[in-house]
C-alpha cells in the first residue's frame, strides 16, 4: 500500500533520507509538524526560491534556485499522481485555487490568519508589471480564495474596494468581486460551459471514457495540501526504518520535495496562464509500450489562451514522463489534449448518449469492446455489452455501478456475481488488514458503506448502488494519513 500512496504523493524524499533515523524528525511529523522548516526566497520573475545544493550535494543556505526547477521542470517530473489530479480536475473552482494557499503565503512571507489576509489586500497595490507583477496579483487572488474557503464575512470591506478598483487588473477584479456573495454564504453565479455531442473527437474504437461536469465536484482544494502531508509522512516512515545518521540537510531536502506539490498549480498559472474547467472528456485508449495507453482530452470552459499558446513544457519534463509528450491546443474556452496522433473525428451518434444520458458529477464508460473486460477474464464475468459507473457528490455521495448485460439472465447472473466478489473482497481485507482497519476507523466506516451496496436488476442491466454518508473532505484526509504512517 506504502508504493502505491508514494506514486500519489509524488516526491517524498525516501531515496534521499533512507539511511536517516532521526526520532525527533519522525516524531514531528507524526505529531502534525514538517519534516524541516525552509526558509523561501523569491526571486523577481516571483519564482519561489529555495536553498539550493552545494557541490557535496548539501544544502547551501547561500544558494538559492527555483523551487519547481527551471521553467518548472522539477515540479512537473516529480508531482505524483495527485499533483496531476490538482492540475487537471479542479473541482468547481478554477486552477489557481488548487494552489496551497496556506503553504504559498507563509512561503513568501505572508500571514494567513484571516486579519492578516485582509491587511495584505488592503496594502497599497505594486503596478503589477512583468511577471514579478503577474506572480503580486496572484498572491492577492491565492489570499481572496483563503478568506473565500473561511467564509470570512469581515472580508467584504476589502473585496468590494477591489472589486470596484478599475486600476488593478480585470483578473483580480473579477476574483474579488465574485467571493462578495461566497463570503456571504452564497454561491456566485458563473455561467459553466457544456461540451456539444457534435463536436466532440472520439477514435473508431476506445477502451474507457471519463466525463467530468467540474461545477458539480466538491471543493478539491485539500488535494495539494494533502500531497504536501503525504510526502512527509511517507518520508518519515521511511526514515524510522533506515540506518543511523540524522543529517539536517537530508530532512531539508526531503522537505522541498514534499512542498512541490502544494506550489505546482502557482507556479503553472504564473508562467502559463489560469484554466476554469466546465466540462471534461478523458478517452482513453489501450496501445504497447512503457506507457500502456494513450489518451486525448478534451475540455471546455475559460482559459488564458495567450499564454497557454506560448507554453512549452521543458524537454527534461517531457523525457521522464511520456504523458507530457504529446500536443495540447488551447482557445478562449477549450482545451484538446492528445499523447498521441489518435484524434479521432466527430461522432455524435456515440457521444450524445454519453453527455447527455444523466448529468453526474463524474461518469466513466467502458464500451462492449474495451481491452478492459481482456483483462478481467481471470474473475469469469458474466458477458456484457458495457458498463457505466456514475459518482454524484453530497451527503450521500452515491456511487452507482450499471451493467448492460446481454439479456435478463446474464443481469442476473451479473448481480450474483457482484454479491460474490464483494463477500470475497470483505473476507480477504478481515484476514490481510484487519489491523490497520482497526486503526483507521475512517477507512473501517467507509469500506462498511462499500459492503453495503445494494444491487438491483432493471431488464437486462444490472445495477450495483453504494451510498456513502458523511465522508467530508477530512475524514478522506484521514484515511489517507492512516495508510501512509
Amino acid at each position: 500500500m506504502r508504493w502505491f500512496l508514494t506514486l500519489v504523493a509524488g516526491w517524498s524524499g525516501i531515496s534521499a533520507v533512507g539511511a536517516q533515523d532521526d526520532g525527533d524528525v519522525v516524531a514531528r511529523v507524526r505529531s502534525g509538524g514538517w519534516l524541516a522548516q525552509i526558509v523561501y526566497r523569491r526571486a523577481p520573475t516571483g519564482d519561489l526560491l529555495a536553498p539550493g545544493y552545494n557541490d557535496a550535494g548539501g544544502i547551501d543556505d547561500d544558494r538559492y534556485d527555483p523551487l519547481l526547477g527551471e521553467d518548472l521542470s522539477t515540479g512537473l517530473i516529480n508531482a505524483g499522481a495527485l499533483g496531476y489530479l490538482a492540475l487537471m480536475c479542479h473541482g468547481h473552482r478554477d486552477l489557481l485555487a488548487m494552489t496551497d494557499g496556506e503553504f504559498h503565503l507563509q512561503a513568501i512571507g505572508v500571514p494567513t490568519s484571516d486579519v492578516d489576509l485582509r491587511q495584505f489586500l488592503a496594502r497599497p497595490l505594486p503596478t503589477f508589471d512583468g511577471l514579478g507583477g503577474r506572480a503580486q496579483m496572484l498572491d492577492r487572488m491565492v489570499a481572496i480564495d483563503l478568506l473565500t474557503r473561511r467564509r470570512c464575512r469581515a472580508a467584504v470591506g476589502e473585496l468590494t474596494l477591489l472589486a470596484k478598483n478599475d486600476g488593478v487588473p480585470a483578473m483580480l477584479r473579477e476574483r474579488a468581486s465574485a467571493a462578495i456573495p461566497e463570503v456571504q454564504g452564497a454561491p456566485a453565479p458563473i455561467a459553466r460551459a457544456r461540451l456539444d455531442p457534435e463536436k466532440l473527437q472520439l477514435p473508431v474504437a476506445f477502451d474507457g471514457c471519463l466525463i467530468l461536469d467540474h461545477a458539480r465536484l466538491p471543493d478539491l482544494g485539500w488535494l495539494t495540501p494533502l500531497g504536501r502531508r503525504l510526502g512527509a509522512l511517507i518520508t518519515g516512515t521511511a526514515m524510522e526504518a533506515g540506518g543511523a545518521g540524522g543529517n539536517d540537510d537530508l530532512a531539508r531536502s526531503a522537505q522541498r520535495g514534499c512542498d512541490l506539490v502544494s506550489e505546482l498549480p502557482f507556479g503553472v498559472v504564473h508562467r502559463f496562464g489560469n484554466a476554469r474547467l466546465d466540462h471534461s472528456c478523458f478517452v482513453f485508449t489501450a496501445k504497447a509500450g512503457p506507457v500502456p495507453f494513450g489518451f486525448t482530452w478534451q475540455a471546455v470552459g475559460a482559459f488564458e489562451h495567450d499564454l497557454w499558446q506560448q507554453a512549452r513544457l521543458p524537454d527534461d519534463a517531457r523525457a521522464n514522463n511520456p504523458l507530457l509528450g504529446g500536443a495540447m491546443e488551447v482557445t478562449a474556452d477549450t482545451v484538446f489534449a492528445a499523447t498521441d496522433g489518435n484524434r479521432g473525428k466527430p461522432r455524435p451518434e456515440v457521444a450524445a448518449p454519453m453527455l447527455l444520458a444523466s448529468n453526474p458529477a463524474l461518469c466513466a464508460f467502458i464500451p462492449a469492446n474495451s481491452k478492459a473486460w481482456l483483462a478481467l477474464a481471470f474473475a469469469k464475468l458474466p458477458p456484457a455489452t458495457g458498463a457505466e459507473i456514475r459518482v454524484e457528490f453530497g451527503d450521500p455521495a452515491v456511487i452507482t455501478l450499471m451493467v448492460t448485460a446481454r439479456d435478463e439472465d446474464a443481469a442476473d447472473a451479473w448481480v450474483d456475481k457482484g454479491r460474490e466478489l464483494l463477500a470475497q473482497g470483505k473476507e480477504s481485507l478481515a484476514t490481510e488488514a484487519g489491523e490497520l482497519l482497526e486503526q483507521a476507523p475512517d477507512l473501517r466506516a467507509l469500506l462498511d458503506a462499500v459492503w453495503a451496496a445494494e444491487f438491483s436488476v432493471k431488464e437486462d442491466n444490472a445495477f450495483a448502488t453504494i451510498a456513502i454518508k458523511g465522508f467530508t473532505a477530512a475524514r478522506l484526509r484521514a484515511i489517507a494519513e492512516a495508510l501512509a504512517r
